[in-house]
């Protein structure tokens, strides 16, 4: 059975995961970026400046590593479709990985909605019967 909606829906969560790891791989650029230190300073006070980049250090935890783990959540839920090997098993793992996501950072959120909805479809479609019925005759 072709499984195209599951396998497009977690492409498109590959992609948002991979710009969330590119948008923490340019937080981490931009806090020792030195015009951008001074772009700050110039225009925050310094308990602004402290904050926002104890955020931007943070953005491993909060970006990079959500998004690594979407991205291979996605590559092993697309060979596992792409054989048809148990779409039931890809379902659970498509939506309970999409929520060790969003625990580890509220921004997984943007990948979350496209693999839970690729989980739900593996998990309710059924396999075409009338193919196996017609080569039986």
């Amino acid at each position: 059975m072709k499984r195209i909606g599951e396998i497009v829906l977690s492409i498109i969560g590959a992609v948002t995961s991979l710009i969330m790891v590119g948008i923490g791989i340019f937080f981490l650029y931009a806090k020792d970026n030195p015009a951008y230190l001074n772009y700050l300073h110039d225009n925050w006070n310094d308990a602004q400046v402290a904050t926002t980049l104890e955020q931007m250090n943070q953005s491993g935890t909060l970006w990079i590593l959500p998004g690594i783990i979407g991205i291979a959540l996605s590559i092993i839920a697309i060979f596992l479709l792409k054989r048809n090997a148990s779409p039931k098993l890809v379902g659970w793992m498509l939506i309970l990985g999409s929520v060790v996501i969003c625990i580890i950072s509220i921004f997984g959120f943007f990948p979350l909605i496209f693999f839970v909805i690729a989980g739900i479809m593996a998990l309710i479609r059924k396999p075409n019967v009338r193919k196996k019925h017609a080569s039986v005759r």
